[in-house]
């Protein structure tokens, strides 16, 4: 009966958060229209209806489909409150291994008592989201995706005005990156890791690139909250996230210091860190299993887009031989000329015409960029590139690639945007440019 009500309470979430951003003064920034951001919202959730649509539809088997095998989790979570309140309570909240009484409620979930030996990344949070949102949605999937894009879309609408001040007089260019990219849109709009990584980042980086006063306490308190969302949802984002700190700007009424200081903090954690993890796990080794696990699934589903079905040893020599085909394929691949199911057709038209795209943009507007603006260009295309490089290691596969590098996108083409004459591409393509602009 409550499925009956999905359509309705559907409408009133949508209707209720475009009111939020007509009304509130959260999205209310100088020079961009409001109708513009409700557009983006409902394109967003046009994409959260059209990845659960193909993942229903056109992967029919429940049992395989990450978003059906979270919510089946989320579910069994969820249902705990009511029966076994201190149980769901641990569940939630615990930092710790559960213990075998609490374990055994959730023996039929297919991850959460399942955790096994994968640091790389894990479900567990975005399942213990899911089983929150349940509660909302009337454990509907849909209704669930639509709450969880509401929470990432104010993620990246807080980004996009953190980004602002290094856009001058065409912060509409931020558009394209945040919120038009079809990958993005697609695979970051639905009950997948990609919203949780989305909303971390934001809340990581928004403290720091803000022009607003915000004290030292609010600032470590905001960002610590976002890379604890994003180190719970995949390590190896984390580390990049973390390492490539060291080219944020800071706006502080003391830059200089401020600066100094971060880089200081991040580069003797990153030794620290090293030393702590090098030390204690194989990391080769962990890397290696992951590969192999792709493997092994691709062999056993017969994946028409495995690069490679060959098992690798844990040697560090072999991933480091491994790098520029995992860039080549991360950063170009899937062809347009390789066959591929007709989802991966359109991710490599939409790539290739990125990658044109940016080099457009590098060879006729090119502008070296200044000051801040050159450290945070340097940061957005270390944390893309490092991305590229860990998915093509880890991830011999078309499908899962296209997925997977959809956080390091919008990085790459923000470093290509930061070094454009962004007030010579708006007078361009607003029809005011003329030969006297070219003086």
């Amino acid at each position: 009966m409550l499925q009956l009500l999905f359509i309705p309470m559907y409408s009133i979430y949508v209707a209720i958060f475009l009111l939020l951003i007509f009304r509130g003064d959260f999205f209310s920034m100088t020079g961009i229209e409001k109708r513009h951001l409700a557009f983006f919202f409902l394109l967003k959730n046009l994409g959260g209806l059209a990845l659960t649509a193909v993942y229903t539809f056109y992967y029919t088997d429940p049992t395989k489909a990450d978003i059906y095998r979270y919510f089946t989790d989320s579910k069994i979570i969820s249902s705990l409150l009511f029966t076994h309140p201190a149980a769901w309570l641990k569940v939630m909240f615990s930092l710790n291994p559960l213990d075998a009484d609490t374990c055994r409620y959730l023996q039929d979930t297919l991850y959460v008592s399942h955790p096994g030996t994968d640091i790389i990344t894990s479900n567990t949070l975005l399942i213990k989201v899911i089983s929150v949102l349940n509660y909302f949605s009337f454990y509907n999937i849909y209704l669930n995706s639509l709450l969880l894009n509401c929470i990432t879309f104010a993620a990246l609408v807080l980004l996009f005005k953190a980004l602002i001040p290094y856009f001058g007089n065409f912060p509409q260019i931020l558009y394209c990156p945040l919120f038009l990219l079809p990958s993005v849109v697609f695979w970051s709009s639905g009950l997948l890791k990609e919203a949780l990584l989305f909303i971390g980042i934001a809340l990581y980086l928004s403290p720091w690139l803000s022009d607003r006063k915000k004290s030292l306490p609010q600032r470590l308190i905001i960002s610590s909250a976002g890379f604890l969302i994003v180190g719970l949802t995949k390590v190896y984002v984390a580390a990049v996230l973390f390492v490539c700190s060291v080219f944020l700007p800071v706006r502080t009424e003391n830059p200089a210091k401020s600066k100094l200081a971060i880089r200081f903090i991040v580069g003797a954690g990153f030794c620290l860190s090293c030393w702590f993890y090098f030390s204690h796990n194989p990391v080769c080794g962990l890397i290696a299993d992951k590969r192999n696990e792709f493997v092994a699934l691709s062999i056993a589903e017969h994946s028409k887009s495995a690069l490679d079905t060959t098992m690798i040893a844990a040697d560090c020599n072999h991933l480091v031989g491994l790098i520029p085909e995992a860039l080549l394929n991360a950063l170009l691949r899937p062809f347009v000329w390789e066959r591929g199911n007709p989802l991966q057709l359109l991710f490599a038209i939409e790539n290739l015409i990125l990658l044109l795209s940016m080099a457009g943009l590098l060879l006729f507007y090119f502008k070296k960029p200044e000051s801040d603006k050159a450290w945070l260009a340097l940061f957005c295309f270390a944390f893309a590139v490092l991305n590229y490089l860990s998915i093509g290691i880890t991830v011999p596969v078309l499908g899962a690639i296209v997925h997977y590098r959809v956080i390091a996108m919008p990085f790459l083409l923000l470093s290509v945007l930061l070094m454009t004459d962004t007030d010579k591409l708006k007078l361009h393509f607003t029809g005011l440019y003329s030969h006297e602009v070219l003086k």
